[in-house]
């Protein structure tokens, strides 16, 4: 049962399917969740302490927020309470899930993400070699027997539930059973995470088998996330400063400058983003025109959002804070961190860190080795907007209702594997 339920919570959060994007399916597969819940009998004093400080928390912080957005921000003053209403939805759709699934699965929650990831990502091979040989062949297919979903709002996009095809668009990176191959990186890269605090940081199969999958994607982001979590390992295993230290700190720079795909592709989307905002009023005309969303990139996405909202980054605007910067224009933003800023702020953003970083804390006792997860979970969070998902919100909870974050690992506290 745990692995069904983690295989509908992976592609609830995934953002893909007709699942994540159709509220009544998302809510009644969560209802379907409390009912187990509530049947086993697995909620304890301890889990509804959690979930009511969280949501006091929570509903305190947006209320307060939004006062003052409205009554002392120039900009804001017509904020209506859609906006309220929403950041007050959010907790009970996003987090609540998260905090659903941990009670049911408790400690087990990494064996059994790493263990449906495996398969998932097993699955996209596949298909993705099919979506090499068959091209655009299978949107056709697809479109001919009515199966697209068309909540995602993007043209030739199509998704089997546990693979996305695209028309055109990504025939050579495999986006898994999520939206896009970057942020099926994403999700890959937390599953290898997953995998290395759960075998004391050893390349096992399963490793290997994500690994593979994070290959397929070319995400030039998750490929940066894992090199420095190739790096994490090493020092873990290698806790003294030595000369293959000193070696591999500038080789990583210098690989990074280096290979066209990922120095060069950073340089290319930080020029090509300037360029973009600079002729975005041009490009708006025609994408109003045409009923469509202006994508910005990265670092396009960071500038814009601080440009429109500015210090009200701090505690955030709303999580329908698109409405506010969306006047003239539709804009789709790609930066995660930035996007997790306007719609929870920095204040927010901190909290989830630390909460990542207790989680890391019972698998590694190192301050350096916190550092690098950290680091890791903010290189992801850059590259693909998933910091608000489920996937990333288990951290709220996972070191505070489990075990996960809690007990010493007692290997951990060696200083020689530590």
């Amino acid at each position: 049962m745990n692995y069904l339920i983690t295989l509908l919570f992976l592609l609830l959060t995934s953002s893909a399917n007709f699942l994540a994007l159709n509220d009544v399916s998302w809510f009644v597969i969560m209802l379907l969740m409390v009912g187990y819940v509530l049947v086993k009998k697995l909620l304890v004093k301890r889990d509804l302490k959690v979930l009511v400080v969280f949501l006091v928390v929570y509903l305190a912080y947006v209320g307060i927020r939004y006062v003052f957005l409205t009554n002392a921000v120039d900009g804001f003053s017509n904020m209506g309470t859609e906006f309220l209403l929403s950041d007050v939805i959010f907790p009970f759709k996003y987090a609540l899930l998260a905090f659903i699934y941990i009670v049911i699965v408790r400690d087990q929650a990494l064996e059994n993400i790493v263990n449906v990831m495996v398969h998932l990502t097993i699955i996209s091979l596949v298909l993705f070699a099919v979506q090499i040989v068959a091209g655009d062949a299978i949107y056709g297919a697809s479109e001919a027997i009515g199966i697209s979903p068309k909540g995602i709002g993007i043209p030739g996009y199509t998704n089997f539930i546990i693979f996305t095809f695209t028309e055109g668009r990504h025939d050579f990176r495999n986006s898994g059973f999520v939206w896009e191959p970057g942020a099926f990186g994403c999700f890959l890269i937390i599953a290898i995470l997953f995998n290395f605090f759960r075998n004391k940081f050893k390349f096992d199969k399963k490793a290997i088998i994500l690994i593979i999958g994070l290959i397929t994607t070319f995400s030039t982001t998750d490929y940066i996330a894992f090199l420095l979590m190739l790096f994490m390992i090493y020092r873990y295993r290698v806790p003294k400063l030595n000369l293959w230290v000193l070696i591999m700190i500038p080789a990583f720079i210098v690989l990074i400058i280096v290979v066209p795909f990922l120095g060069q592709k950073i340089a290319d989307i930080y020029i090509d983003d300037i360029k973009g905002l600079d002729a975005l009023r041009h490009y708006s005309k025609e994408h109003v025109k045409h009923a469509d969303q202006i994508p910005l990139n990265r670092f396009a996405s960071m500038i814009y959002l601080w440009d429109n909202l500015g210090w009200n980054l701090f505690l955030g605007v709303s999580n329908k804070y698109d409405a506010v910067i969306n006047t003239n224009y539709t804009i789709n933003i790609s930066n995660g961190i930035f996007d997790f800023f306007a719609k929870f702020g920095f204040m927010g953003f901190v909290y989830l860190i630390y909460s990542y970083a207790r989680f890391c804390g019972a698998f590694i006792k190192r301050n350096e080795l916190k550092v690098y997860c950290v680091l890791i979970l903010l290189l992801i969070g850059f590259g693909e907007p998933i910091m608000f998902l489920p996937i990333t919100l288990l951290f709220l909870f996972l070191p505070l209702i489990t075990n996960i974050g809690n007990k010493e690992d007692e290997k951990s506290n060696n200083p020689e594997l530590a």
